[in-house]
């Protein structure tokens, strides 16, 4: 148990969630663009490429202030977004 706290220790440190953050945060429009780009090329109407671009953008957000608040067990968190979303699938 001590083995896995020292590797998840080095990646918490707060300087460093706040870099990952920040990058996330900055990358969140080019996310919005990248989104809508792709959206259009694969031929979906202008609306429908809105809708995805700004759920893609918000995902980015949202993964950027989950880091920000848990820090490395936020990985644990996808675990739990994979199995929510696997029932809803269904």
């Amino acid at each position: 148990m001590s083995d896995q706290q020292q590797v998840r220790g080095p990646r918490d440190m707060p300087e460093q969630r706040q870099r990952v953050a920040s990058l996330l945060l900055k990358l969140s429009p080019l996310m919005f663009v990248l989104c809508y780009v792709l959206a259009v090329v694969q031929g979906a109407k202008w609306q429908q490429s809105l809708l995805i671009a700004v759920v893609g953008t918000l995902m980015c957000l949202g993964a950027a202030g989950v880091y920000k608040l848990r820090g490395s067990k936020s990985a644990d968190d996808l675990v739990w977004l994979n199995i929510l979303l696997r029932l809803f699938v269904r």
